[in-house]
């Protein structure tokens, strides 16, 4: 990686690749570590990298992985991330609100892992299966119930009294 790669990365995908992997990995901490212990792995590099931001973010990704402990730290991590929003340097964009972590933090971790890889780093289905080392179709189911649990998740109560109402 040169010098041009690395400061085109901090300007465009720095805080980017650091909000997918703390979707991953629950803790904005942990996250900001694992992004820039990969960013020096990828500066000592002796070659080019074609696209930065993704070997980047994969590699953060599994380091971030790669540390996780137990079930229960995670779930910890998702407490803290989603009590501790309002005492960030850097708060999150709107979209990322303290509903919106709470459904990301019920969903297993293969599918919080599959929607934040899509939806905050707009990653295809085979970029994610690559990264994570699974099968297309697995990260497809993955995509598809991560949806289905986050919609049931945030759409408003008085919808969904209406629609079970209505199928009655």
């Amino acid at each position: 990686m040169d010098d041009d790669q690395l400061q085109a990365f901090l300007e465009t995908d720095y805080d980017r690749v650091v909000r997918a992997v703390t979707a991953v990995c629950g803790d904005r901490q942990r996250a900001q570590d694992a992004v820039q212990d990969s960013l020096v792995d990828a500066w000592k590099r002796s070659r080019s990298l074609d696209d930065v931001g993704r070997w980047v973010t994969v590699a953060a990704i599994n380091r971030a992985r790669s540390r996780w402990r137990s079930h229960a730290a995670e779930q910890r991590a998702f407490e803290r991330l989603a009590t501790q929003r309002a005492n960030r340097a850097h708060p999150e964009p709107e979209f990322f609100d303290a509903r919106l972590a709470a459904a990301l933090k019920s969903l297993p971790r293969a599918q919080r892992q599959v929607v934040a890889l899509h939806y905050l780093m707009d990653l295809s289905i085979a970029d994610i299966a690559g990264c994570l080392g699974s099968a297309e179709g697995t990260v497809k189911t993955h995509l598809h119930r991560g949806r289905a649990a986050l919609r049931a998740a945030l759409e408003p109560t008085a919808e969904r009294e209406g629609d079970s109402r209505a199928r009655s």
